[in-house]
């Protein structure tokens, strides 16, 4: 039996090979968890594993400035909440901080290699138009 039997039903293995996590709301009702690993050199495995969670809607009733109406919000997975309590058992607190800093920047870096290369694939659409 496994000590985190939210990672293994997800298909997660290699739990001591975890090196950070992330987790980012995409829209309104998704989150993203990203999962780093620290691989060994020249290891054909991936060194990030991405998943995505759908948030419940709930409504609640908003009475401010008088009105009564009702608002709907999205609470975060339940089972999402499991995997990130065993994550941070594998990971840690230590360095937090730290690794969200790293984490930003490395995201920051994806999406600016990610419209880059948007942007030259729209500079090739208008050669062909002209």
């Amino acid at each position: 039996m496994s000590n985190y039997p939210s990672l293994t039903e997800m298909g997660i293995a290699g739990f001591d090979e975890i090196k950070q996590y992330t987790v980012i709301q995409d829209k309104k009702d998704r989150d993203i968890l990203r999962i780093n690993y620290k691989r060994q050199k020249g290891s054909m495995l991936p060194k990030r594993k991405t998943f995505r969670f759908g948030r419940s809607a709930k409504m609640v009733n908003d009475s401010a400035n008088g009105r009564h109406a009702t608002v709907e919000i999205f609470e975060i997975s339940p089972f999402l909440l499991k995997v990130m309590a065993e994550l941070d058992s594998i990971v840690g607190s230590s360095n937090a901080e730290k690794d969200k800093v790293e984490a930003l920047l490395e995201h920051i870096n994806q999406l600016e290699r990610e419209m880059l290369f948007t942007a030259n694939e729209m500079r090739a659409l208008l050669k062909e138009i002209k």
